[in-house]
């Protein structure tokens, strides 16, 4: 009894300590904080004409397109790279297409379709170097923007580093996230999705592709969308684009696979399939539900690829890929599920995968069994992040972007991957 009172005497001793402290200013500490700070603009700063001028280094890659020889890749909330990629051993850095508030694009019939906020913008790029804006229908993307009567849209969270210090009494201490005087301030360690991804000689000059990230798709003279919750559909057949419908669908749908008339639409929550045998008005056939995860999802004959992953919006805790079986549309089904570091966009080509595992760089799988794809590991290239992939028929030639810039190999041989180039960030 005597030692039980004598630890609770010390135990008091040090909450009254630590009370006292508190109440004296001494409990406190700094620490390196990320923040997000909110950006407003008016409809006049948001609807400003693209314009094409010189050459822009990388800073903030996103989507990227392959369209007959170039590469279109996206700077975040910015616009456009025209990458002259003819000769993949030396890219040349043509211009940049100035398109504000630019996230996404499709390329068909020689237009380029990009969306600018709340506008979708159609710009003619028959001759990529000189690209004109043909038309531009407002009003079409609104889900993503909220308004402020006095401050106009909040379009995005500019990033910035500070440092904090905070006493042991305020309701933040210890809390990895939180606001401050309208802006969001997270620690360091914490992750945060944003406000809103060989031989020249053997390419054909046709090819016209994008990656599977997309959020924007082209298919029969239609230009699928997604917008929040909803896919809108756009007829495309002349160079004004007109909306023909909105179909509602769920919170959380991330991309878009355009396969044999049906669309793929791949979600947190599941794989979404419809029918666009009616371009018009997409109908809607089953789902592949799945573990709450970030989902892009390709197809290849009766196989759906799906690459599940933690971290950013998605409020995932599984990283790994799925392999489903497709050939009944109405009832697809799970063929094996193979755990992955942190997989994100994908590609097949001629039974080979190539999985873009972000930090872990890009692996390279033989499918010809899909049962057996961990098992046929060709090869894994690391040493730097890994976005997505686009890869060219007959599939050896491999363009990946990421966090460090855009990367080219020929994969020739499947098992054994060459660098061919490099656009780091910053050049």
């Amino acid at each position: 009894m005597k030692s039980f009172f004598q630890y609770s005497f010390f135990a008091l001793l040090f909450a009254s300590a630590f009370l006292t402290g508190c109440e004296q200013d001494k409990c406190t500490r700094t620490e390196e904080f990320i923040a997000f700070e909110p950006v407003f603009k008016r409809i006049d700063e948001m609807r400003m004409p693209s314009t094409y001028v010189a050459p822009k280094s990388l800073t903030a890659p996103g989507k990227i397109f392959y369209y007959k020889g170039y590469l279109l890749i996206n700077e975040m909330n910015q616009g456009i790279h025209v990458i002259d990629n003819r000769q993949p051993e030396s890219p040349q850095n043509l211009g940049f297409i100035e398109i504000p508030g630019n996230l996404d694009m499709a390329v068909h019939n020689d237009v380029l379709y990009a969306d600018s906020y709340l506008d979708l913008v159609a710009i003619n790029i028959t001759n990529p170097t000189a690209p004109v804006e043909v038309e531009r229908v407002n009003d079409v993307f609104q889900n993503f923007y909220s308004f402020n009567d006095q401050l106009g849209y909040l379009v995005e969270y500019k990033q910035t580093d500070v440092k904090r210090t905070i006493d042991c009494s305020d309701a933040n201490w210890g809390s990895p996230t939180w606001i401050d005087g309208g802006g969001i301030l997270m620690s360091s360690d914490a992750t945060f999705g944003g406000v809103r991804e060989f031989s020249g000689s053997n390419i054909s000059s046709s090819v016209v592709t994008g990656g599977s990230m997309a959020r924007f798709t082209a298919s029969d003279n239609y230009l699928y969308t997604i917008d929040g919750a909803e896919v809108k559909v756009f007829d495309i057949k002349q160079t004004l684009p007109v909306l023909k419908s909105e179909v509602a669908m769920q919170w959380g749908i991330e991309t878009l696979f355009p396969m044999a008339g049906s669309l793929f639409v791949g979600s947190n929550s599941g794989v979404l399939i419809y029918d666009i045998s009616n371009p018009e008005q997409p109908e809607y056939r089953s789902t592949f539900a799945h573990a709450t995860a970030c989902d892009p999802v390709v197809v290849s004959g009766n196989t759906a690829y799906v690459t599940l992953r933690d971290g950013n919006n998605c409020q995932g805790f599984v990283n790994q890929l799925d392999v489903i079986d497709v050939s009944n549309l109405d009832n697809p089904n799970l063929i094996r599920s193979y755990p992955m570091s942190n997989p994100h966009g994908l590609s097949v080509v001629d039974q080979t995968l190539y999985l873009c595992e972000g930090t872990f760089g890009l692996k390279t799988f033989d499918v010809a069994d899909p049962k057996e794809v961990s098992n046929n590991l060709l090869d894994h290239l690391s040493g730097f992040e890994a976005f997505d992939v686009i890869v060219l028929p007959p599939g050896d030639h491999v363009m990946v972007v990421g966090k460090n810039g855009l990367y080219q190999f020929d994969a020739t041989d499947r098992s054994d991957l060459k660098q061919l180039s490099v656009i780091s960030i910053g050049l």
